[in-house]
């Protein structure tokens, strides 16, 4: 149902394995928006993204990079999420920035049911 939707997506434990895989992608030998976006998908859905779902994800991804760079402190409070300790190496707005498209593609229908 979409109120067990949005509460998985509110979840902390959910929140901070996407903040981990997000570091994940920030780490990756791959240095694009788009090879990441890609990445995630093969690692998430084990398949390559869709062109209108690295359209839709990159703008979602720049909104969330200009709302944490309006707002930082929001950044630092969603690195607190969890017992996982933050990377100290990556930028915190970034890292913000790529857990919410990560919280997006782990609460996709396709992720969560794997038919």
């Amino acid at each position: 149902t979409p109120q067990q939707a949005l509460t998985l997506l509110n979840d902390p434990t959910f929140v901070e394995a996407a903040r981990v895989f997000a570091a994940r992608l920030l780490e990756a030998q791959t240095k694009s928006d788009a090879a990441r976006l890609n990445l995630a998908f093969e690692e998430a859905l084990a398949r390559p993204i869709r062109a209108n779902e690295e359209v839709s994800l990159a703008k979602f991804l720049a909104a969330q990079r200009a709302h944490y760079e309006a707002e930082g402190a929001e950044a630092r409070k969603v690195l607190k999420v969890g017992l996982a300790p933050a990377p100290t190496n990556l930028d915190a707005r970034e890292l913000a920035a790529w857990t919410s498209v990560a919280r997006v593609i782990l609460n996709l229908n396709e992720t969560i049911t794997r038919y």
